[in-house]
């Protein structure tokens, strides 16, 4: 088995798994020796994902499931302590991202759409894994939000209101279990290569993702195994964006300013968001482009 095997017969439910940073963790923890459990709504694109673990790691099942259905989730949750017996390690990182301006037509809609996969599903998820994991007296729940879960973006006001509510129920949910033996990490990304926002026109993307470098999947997988390993509470990948989190902390007129000056190309390369790639080039691996989104896929794009 190849790593450090840190997570050596855990067993790991991922939900989103069937792309992007759901995908590249998916791996990541069957690398380090976990029984995997992929769940998303596509059973097809699981199946080859299961196919591409399974060969380093037999031990993956597949279980699809729309997060935000209860009925669903409880039965996944089911099958997973029927197979297994127990979960050591969620993390709900099914989601959805639309983008559009507070004025737009359809943003009372979308952001209905967003909550009801980002926040419900994460909700679900946790209701139904955490009373096998109290039985146990451990495990540990990590929970994908965002950048813009701290500090909320122009035409993201909707996504970033879903990602504001998933941070705060992590918040909340990290002190009720204190004493309780499970433990919970909430993770924020910035942009991220993922394929989440796929179709939007670029004059439609938030201004401050212009001249901004996606972040690789493979680097948050890496920040989410080393999070549940060393029980980080609060992890942001990159580094850069806790600048903006402590302005925004400090003022709210530094924090909106901060967003202002993202677009320049001269501030994005001066504090290490842009090295010479954006959304609209793609990256190493993978495509970056961001858009409207569309059904739930792993949540992303704009964290």
């Amino acid at each position: 088995m190849k790593g450090k095997d840190r997570f050596s017969d855990k067993v790991v439910v991922i939900t989103g798994a069937s792309s992007g940073i759901g995908h590249a963790t998916a791996h990541a923890f069957a690398r380090e020796g976990a029984k995997t459990v992929l769940v998303s709504r596509s059973r097809e694109k699981l199946e080859r994902v299961r196919a591409e673990i399974a060969g380093y790691n037999p031990n993956v099942m597949v279980v699809p499931t729309n997060v935000s259905n209860e009925e669903e989730v409880r039965e996944m949750a089911n099958r997973v302590l029927d197979e297994f017996g127990r979960i050591d390690v969620l993390f709900t990182n099914a989601g959805k991202a639309l983008v559009g301006a507070v004025d737009n037509r359809n943003f009372i809609k979308d952001t209905r759409d967003m909550i009801d996969v980002d926040l419900f599903g994460t909700l679900f998820s946790v209701k139904e894994v955490l009373p096998a994991m109290q039985k146990q007296g451990s495990g540990h729940i990590a929970i994908m939000s965002s950048v813009v879960g701290k500090k909320a973006f122009p035409k993201f006001g909707g996504y970033s209101i879903s990602m504001h509510a998933v941070s705060a129920f992590a918040d909340a949910l990290r002190q009720e279990l204190d004493g309780s033996g499970i433990r919970v990490s909430t993770i924020h990304p910035a942009l991220t290569q993922t394929p989440l926002l796929t179709s939007v026109d670029t004059a439609d993307m938030p201004p401050p993702f212009r001249y901004m470098t996606p972040i690789k999947v493979e680097a948050v997988a890496k920040a989410v195994l080393n999070a549940v390993a060393t029980n980080r509470r609060r992890v942001v990948v990159p580094s850069q964006p806790r600048v903006l989190m402590l302005a925004d902390a400090v003022s709210p007129w530094l924090g909106d300013m901060f967003v202002k000056l993202l677009p320049n190309k001269t501030f994005a390369s001066l504090i290490g968001m842009y090295r010479g790639r954006t959304y609209e080039h793609g990256a190493e691996t993978g495509d970056a482009k961001v858009g409207r989104g569309g059904g739930e896929v792993e949540r992303a794009g704009a964290r």
